[in-house]
């Protein structure tokens, strides 16, 4: 493949990415209406936490390229931008 073949796999794949965090923000929005309904505040630092060593345990289990390291800095800010539209 040459870097233009490549390219385009990285876009098909940026296209999916932001179609999958679409999708898991419309389902954060309804946790977030179960949470004001429930009285519950929006951040859950255990749930959170618990968030954070499942996909570090799960980016190890795959071998790379991204460290686990890596892919918790990701989730950590999927997270915090998920937490806004839960407000």
């Amino acid at each position: 493949m040459d870097i233009e073949e490549l390219r385009s796999h990285i876009d098909a794949l940026t296209d999916e990415i932001i179609a999958l965090l679409n999708r898991r923000a419309e389902f954060a929005t309804k946790i977030g209406m179960l949470k004001k309904e429930l009285g519950l505040p929006v951040f859950d630092a255990v749930r959170e936490k618990s968030v954070l060593d499942v996909v570090a345990g799960k980016a190890l289990k795959a071998g790379g390229p991204l460290s686990p390291e890596s892919v918790q800095k990701i989730f950590q800010v999927i997270m915090e931008e998920t937490r806004k539209v839960e407000e």
